[in-house]
């Protein structure tokens, strides 16, 4: 019997299509995009229910569907093949016709997929872990507690609700050693506008920002777009590196500590002190941004860089994004006293306060213990899930070296020196699979290497996926 090829897609129980149309729309775009050919086997209908964790009875259903409009063909006891009267000419005529979802467009005019991330998409939690069920009873208690008055306009609270700060608070204290009253937790759309806000608020046109190189480049747009001039900081494996950098001068330094994005690097204690050392002494901001730390498998994360300040020149920023779902839009950050006020007047400016409803419930969620539970059990999924990464890796003899392999969402595997991994990640999206380039984040030449998010994928398809992406890679 042919090999049957891997089926690099998944699924969406949020989108009002359902399952059995998603399905045998994605076995069409495979089809037309020439990865699932004239004469080619598809999996057999349990494999591919158990692979994208979906009845099986769904599938019986797309494939009978394919069958009926003459994509598909059975052959006894072999299986079903895609029809041989579809010449790749006629599948390509077809697939100009064939209707497909409306595309979301970002704000920079690019389209972008409105459906599931493909396989390895960085910083993809898996949102069919989200207890939906408890998120609800949240919300209805906090629309019991609060009633009508969240749906006012509460221009008095630009840094948030009162409850949700409080319970921030409480959680970043408990868990990571942050040192705060809950007056000084601002709660923002995002991470994001945390870090623009904070730029606009302590940057001048022409001042200096130290960045991470390769770092992330939502801080780097944020920084750019407040006029910083960036001063790229080289990473290695204990995290930011300032010592590099004889008589650095900045105004602001930009640093994800607890596990470095995109390689994946810890700041080491050592380093740690140095930076507080230096923010105290040459009155620079830190800003830490503490944006996946929830995710340690097999250590315990160090204590925050915050925790560490006396000078009160840390500037803590986290978000709700990976640990609960993306489109909650809730980050929060830990201001020290004496900019409290300021950031709260620029807030109000850009913003008169934030999605009151979503807030509340997010409160209830984690005094009620939900959040806590969550965690526990994505950790728990999330860790198999890089067991099984790195197996697969290993076994199907994947072309590159993971370092820091401890926790968090993403792998950052590094290519033998020489290597081009725009060309790789090029060829890597050709077959489906999202693994951008670690050279993208960066300004100066760095190490090559792929950047591979884990967390979203079921364990059959980070299987299928990692044997392609071998095959692929040993291609070159």
């Amino acid at each position: 019997m042919p090999k049957q090829p891997p089926l690099l897609f998944l699924l969406d129980r949020s989108q009002p299509a359902s399952l059995q149309t998603q399905l045998s729309m994605s076995l069409k775009r495979l089809m037309h995009n020439g990865t699932l050919r004239p004469g080619k086997a598809v999996p057999s209908s349990r494999e591919l229910a158990h692979d994208l964790q979906i009845s099986r009875n769904t599938v019986i259903q797309a494939y009978d569907r394919l069958i009926g409009e003459g994509y598909l063909t059975a052959a006894a006891r072999r299986g079903l093949f895609v029809s041989q009267s579809l010449n790749e000419k006629n599948l390509r005529k077809l697939g100009s016709r064939a209707p497909a979802a409306p595309p979301a467009v970002s704000t920079a005019g690019n389209v972008v997929s409105s459906v599931a991330p493909a396989p390895f998409r960085p910083c993809q939690p898996d949102v069919h872990l989200f207890p939906l069920q408890l998120w609800n009873r949240a919300r209805t208690r906090a629309l019991r507690r609060h009633g009508t008055s969240l749906l006012q306009y509460h221009s008095n609270q630009p840094l948030g609700l009162p409850a949700l700060r409080s319970s921030l608070a409480s959680y970043l204290h408990a868990s990571r050693g942050v040192r705060c009253d809950w007056r000084q937790i601002a709660v923002t759309n995002g991470s994001q506008e945390a870090l623009f806000l904070l730029a606009h608020l302590l940057l001048k046109p022409g001042d200096h920002a130290a960045l991470e190189d390769p770092g992330y480049l939502g801080a780097r747009l944020a920084l750019q777009e407040a006029g910083a001039v960036i001063r790229p900081i080289p990473v290695d494996a204990d995290g930011i590196n300032i010592a590099s950098e004889k008589g650095l001068s900045a105004k602001m330094i930009y640093t994800t500590p607890s596990r470095q994005f995109p390689t994946g690097a810890c700041l080491s204690l050592a380093r740690r002190l140095e930076l507080v050392e230096l923010a105290a002494k040459t009155k620079t901001w830190i800003i830490e941004d503490d944006y996946d730390s929830e995710f340690r498998y097999s250590r315990a994360p160090l204590p925050s860089l915050q925790s560490l300040d006396r000078s009160q020149r840390v500037i803590y920023v986290g978000s709700t994004s990976k640990s609960l779902f993306p489109s909650l839009r809730i980050g929060y950050a830990v201001l020290p006293p004496s900019l409290v006020e300021k950031f709260a007047r620029l807030r109000a400016s850009a913003d008169e306060h934030g999605p009151l409803i979503d807030q509340a419930a997010l409160a209830e969620f984690i005094e009620s213990g939900a959040f806590y539970t969550h965690m526990r059990r994505s950790r728990r999924v999330y860790a198999a899930r890089l067991e099984v990464f790195l197996d697969a890796a290993a076994r199907f003899n994947l072309p590159l070296e993971f370092p820091h392999t401890d926790g968090g969402m993403n792998l950052a595997g590094f290519l033998p020196a020489g290597r081009d991994d725009e060309e790789c990640s090029r060829h890597l999206r050709s077959n489906g699979l999202e693994v951008p380039p670690l050279s993208r984040y960066s300004l100066r030449s760095t190490a090559p290497g792929l950047l591979f998010g884990f967390t979203a994928f079921p364990p059959g398809m980070i299987r299928k996926s990692i044997q392609c992406a071998a095959r692929v890679l040993r291609s070159l």
